[in-house]
Order: structure tokens, then C-alpha cells, then sequence
């Protein structure tokens, strides 16, 4: 009876999430967006909030400016943008989609896929769908958004990872290195957005654990991580359902109702940095484009020179 309970609670929260994530998406894009179904799991030791919002400086990125990029950017072709992730990926698309909306210079994709996450690999393999996806369209900058599936074990064969055990972070961090890596290998640079504060308490403990984890395995990735605690919560740190509008300072409903997911207009307060942190690397890499085809034009005016003289 107790695990009748618990899946009928499952499968209401995951229904819930859809309709939330629906008209999310309709208000914010008119298009359709889903939710998330959040799997129970053991109580977890409480890693305190600092650490799981500490941020990664620009200067760890590992790739500063990509060959490919310049590349394109010196030819004037728009950078390839593309959003990875679950429900919540769903909404940083949408905001970055909405951000960068009439500039030729850059072109967002949707890369994200709702009720996924790095321990459903049953469900849906996360970085097979990531390969099939490059293979179609590459991008030049990818950012990555996963966890709120992710509060659960893992099963391997016949035996579990709980939660958050050296085990379940051994597992969930080589699939990370995995798709990081073939992110890489495709010439692009990463971003991984971090997941704010949630209203329910014991959930809330679950995704600053994973954040807290994140945030170390992308130091040592190199990978710069977006934290988004400190842009959902009030000067207490609480957790709060209207937040003020980072451009008009206006208090703005930024929560849905699920105490989960962002509204579309909360969405783009967390993107709001990010976009003129892309915006930033992406003028950097122009300029050093730019450099590179100096040096490669000087070059060639040198052998010309040589072969003249000779």
C-alpha cells in the first residue's frame, strides 16, 4: 500500500510539473514547455549554502577561446548557442532564447529534454541524445542544466547507488566528464547553470547537496558554474516567490507554483548574467579573431616581400 502511495504521489508530481512547465512556456514564448517529476530519496546530510553557491571564476575556464569559434566569427557566421537539460533547461532556454531574440550575431537551440537526468539513464541515455543532437547541428557554446530528476539512487544491474553516496557521485560525475568531454571535442565552451532554492525544505537540502557537488566536479573541469541560489532568495536567504527585476528593481512574481521551476520572467533573471557573460566571451573571441587575421595577412605580406626581394 505504502509503494502505491508513493508512485501515485510520483506520477501526480510529475503531471503537476507538465501542467506548471505548459503554461510557463505559453506565457512566456507561446510555445509548450513540461515539468519535472522529482523521485524521492534518502534524508541527506545538509551542505551548508555557501558552498554550494560558490562560483567559478572566468579565468578557469579551460578553453579561453576556441579555434573553432574565432574561426567562425572571422568568417561572420552567428554563434551556435545550445541549452542541455530537463523542464528547468527547458526555461534557460527560453530566457536565453528571449535575450539574444534579434541578434543576427547568435542563434539559440533547445537541446533540453523534460524528466531527464543522469540517474534515468534507463529512461533516456543522456549523452547518446547529446551525440545524436551535435551530430545534426554543432554549437559553439553549450550550457547545461540538470538535477531536479536527480535526488534519487542509481540502479546498476542488480545492485543500487544511494543518493548522493561515493558511489552515486563516481557514477553521475563520469557521465558528466563524458558529455562535458564530447562538448569539447566538438569545439565547444560549457556553462553549467546551478539550481536556486527551492520551497520545500528536505528538496531544498537534496539540490544544494548537488549543487555543492557541481560546483567541485566543474573546478575540476574547468568548467565555469552559474550559481542561481543567490538570485532566488531574499536578503535572509530565504526562499521567496516575487524577486526584484535585475534591470527596474520592480518586485516581479519569478516562482511557479510548484515551488520548483521559475516563471518566465524569473527564468531570465537567472539568465540575465549569463547572457552578458556569453556576450563578453564571445566579443573577446571577435577581437582575437580579428588579431589572428592581422597576423595571418602580415604574415602573408611578409613572404611576399621575401619572395620579391628574392
Amino acid at each position: 500500500m505504502e509503494k502505491l502511495i508513493l508512485l501515485l504521489d510520483r506520477t501526480a508530481v510529475l503531471f503537476i510539473g507538465i501542467a506548471v512547465g505548459a503554461v510557463i512556456g505559453l506565457a512566456f514564448l507561446g510555445g509548450s514547455n513540461g515539468g519535472e517529476a522529482v523521485a524521492s530519496a534518502p534524508a541527506p546530510v545538509v551542505v551548508p549554502a555557501e558552498t554550494a553557491s560558490t562560483e567559478v571564476t572566468p579565468s578557469e575556464c579551460a578553453v579561453q577561446f576556441n579555434r573553432n569559434l574565432t574561426r567562425s566569427l572571422g568568417a561572420g557566421e552567428p554563434v551556435q548557442i545550445g541549452v542541455f537539460g530537463d523542464s528547468f533547461g527547458d526555461g534557460l532556454w527560453a530566457a536565453l532564447y528571449r535575450g539574444f531574440r534579434g541578434d543576427e550575431d547568435f542563434v539559440v537551440h533547445q537541446f533540453s529534454r523534460q524528466s531527464t537526468g543522469f540517474t534515468r539513464y534507463r529512461s533516456l541515455n543522456i549523452f547518446e541524445d547529446i551525440s545524436e543532437r551535435l551530430a545534426e547541428q554543432p554549437v559553439d557554446i553549450a550550457v547545461l542544466s540538470f538535477g531536479a530528476n536527480d535526488t534519487q539512487g542509481i540502479y546498476t544491474g542488480n545492485s543500487g547507488a544511494a543518493f548522493m553516496s561515493e558511489e552515486w557521485q563516481e557514477i553521475v560525475g563520469e557521465r558528466v566528464d563524458a558529455i562535458v568531454q564530447l562538448l569539447r571535442d566538438q569545439g565547444a565552451i560549457v556553462y553549467w547553470v546551478g539550481l536556486p532554492k527551492m520551497r520545500r525544505e528536505s528538496f531544498d537540502a537534496q539540490i544544494q547537496q548537488q549543487n555543492a557537488f557541481y560546483v567541485a566536479h566543474m573546478r575540476q573541469l574547468g568548467v565555469p558554474f552559474i550559481d542561481t541560489v543567490s538570485l532566488s532568495v531574499d536578503e535572509a536567504g530565504d526562499y521567496v516567490a516575487y524577486l526584484n527585476n535585475p534591470e527596474t528593481g520592480a518586485r516581479t512574481l519569478a516562482r511557479a507554483n510548484d515551488g520548483i521551476h521559475m516563471t518566465g520572467m524569473g527564468y531570465g533573471f537567472l539568465t540575465h548574467a549569463l547572457e552578458q557573460r556569453i556576450r563578453g566571451y564571445v566579443d573577446s573571441a571577435r577581437a582575437e579573431a580579428v588579431r589572428e587575421r592581422e597576423r595571418r595577412n602580415a604574415g602573408n605580406e611578409n613572404a611576399e616581400t621575401g619572395q620579391a626581394d628574392g
